[in-house]
């Protein structure tokens, strides 16, 4: 699904061009599981640090084997790294946590200048069969996320909402009714290129997308 799922290659996509936007020399990717978006992160800069932090010791292992990055274990929700970043970003975590404010004060305590996260937003109770087969606990409404934000110290500077219709509530009201696969079989392999193409029609400022850049 991070590989080739038409909503991760579409939020890389919106990524790129958020990240372009910023000046970092050190990032901290918080919940980086395998590593997926350190090339992202580090795509046309010469960094003075790269980092992942994660709680999960096996997700660390998988990242260490794809980059030379400096990895921690870390509870987001719990505590922060004693040291700070330029960027300090987080890709559809915040989702999967009770103590989401917890855990973005956390962030603002290791961030020296700007933050980026992604994650879901929508009605959760509409969406809870699939959500609930990925781990989350919540879906944002409009606003609760910038709401936070803010609480935990950052001033928001950017936000988009996207995917919709084709993503939501189309694809997303479909989902409920699917099973989650641990891989792509052929077939949804080449399914997931065509709603790639698709998605390129979805609205930047209305769907469940949630991507948001703030500064300290």
């Amino acid at each position: 699904m991070q590989e080739v799922g038409p909503v991760h290659r579409h939020m890389r996509r919106l990524l790129g061009r958020m990240l372009a936007g910023i000046d970092y020399e050190s990032v901290l990717d918080v919940g980086c599981g395998a590593g997926h978006n350190l090339p992202l992160l580090c795509s046309g800069r010469a960094l003075r640090r790269v980092a992942g932090a994660d709680i999960s010791v096996e997700a660390l292992k998988r990242a260490q084997a794809r980059s030379s990055a400096e990895f921690v274990q870390l509870d987001i929700e719990t505590g922060s790294l004693d040291d700070s970043w330029d960027l300090v970003f987080s890709s559809l975590v915040l989702e999967h946590l009770p103590a989401d404010g917890d855990a973005l004060r956390n962030m603002r305590a290791m961030c020296r200048r700007h933050l980026v996260v992604t994650t879901i937003a929508g009605n959760f109770e509409r969406y809870r069969a699939w959500d609930e087969q990925m781990g989350h606990v919540r879906n944002y409404r409009r606003g609760e996320l910038e709401e936070k934000v803010r609480q935990a110290g950052f001033r928001v500077a950017e936000v988009v909402y996207w995917g919709f219709p084709f993503y939501s509530p189309l694809v997303r009201v479909l989902q409920n009714r699917a099973t989650a696969e641990p891989s792509y079989g052929t077939g949804t392999r080449v399914l997931a290129g065509v709603l790639y193409r698709l998605y390129f029609l979805n609205s930047h400022s209305r769907g469940d997308l949630l991507i948001l850049r703030a500064e300290v």
